[in-house]
């Protein structure tokens, strides 16, 4: 019996905190300030050997989530004002969340097991948009940021090519910035079009609540690794 009051009131009470940590969240602006440190400016326009789109998600029927649509229309956007000659495009399988965090975490899955890749999506999709095909690279092997940038890299050693303007969404720029410098790539930063601070609604700073300590889980977990 005492076990069970203390079991009710430990529910009561945690019932209470996330009932009111939920209302702060959606009616202050704490998720935007939270993401603030993670945003990252635009680079000088300059031109590059290279745009690299970095792939953001898709799902298991081959169609690309929302981050990695905002990704390729950038990158788009960049190589049709002349920014690089090439558009390489990251991104290896398609996973579901759970192997996708399985590999994430503790470096398992093979990045050949899925039926489509990211990379090969979003080269379909801008290819339709008229963009050559010769001027679409596809990396995919990796599944995570580490990966992608890393492959990045020893696609441009074994090119004989120097920088590249990297391409992701804004709450993945900070954790990109600190990847490409750790490996030694000569790089500039293009976010895809940012609404961060214009995420308002409750729904809306819920959402970006959970994007947000997932970015700080992932740079704990990179920075742990000696990866960032």
């Amino acid at each position: 019996m005492a076990f069970l009051k203390t079991f009710k009131k430990t529910v009561k009470w945690f019932s209470l905190a996330f009932t009111a940590v939920s209302f702060i969240v959606m009616l202050t602006p704490l998720s935007n300030r939270l993401a603030a440190p993670l945003l990252v400016s635009e680079g000088p326009a300059q031109k590059t050997d290279v745009i690299a789109v970095l792939g953001g998600g898709a799902y298991a029927n081959g169609v690309l989530g929302g981050a990695s649509n905002e990704r390729l229309i950038k990158g788009v956007l960049l190589y049709r004002e002349g920014r690089a000659p090439k558009i390489v495009f990251t991104g290896g399988s398609v996973l579901e969340l759970k192997a996708k965090l399985n590999h994430t975490v503790l470096g398992s899955v093979d990045a050949a097991a899925g039926k489509f890749t990211e990379a090969g999506l979003m080269r379909d999709i801008v290819t339709g948009m008229g963009v050559p095909s010769t001027d679409c690279i596809v990396e995919d092997k990796s599944l995570s940021t580490f990966e992608n940038l890393r492959n990045l890299k020893a696609y441009m050693d074994g090119n004989g090519l120097l920088t590249a303007t990297i391409v992701s969404s804004p709450l993945h720029m900070k954790r990109t910035e600190l990847i490409a410098r750790k490996l030694g790539l000569e790089f500039t930063l293009s976010p895809a079009f940012d609404a961060t601070m214009h995420r308002t609604t409750p729904i809306a700073r819920i959402h970006l609540m959970r994007d947000v300590l997932w970015e700080y889980a992932a740079l704990g977990l990179y920075w742990m690794r000696g990866q960032v």
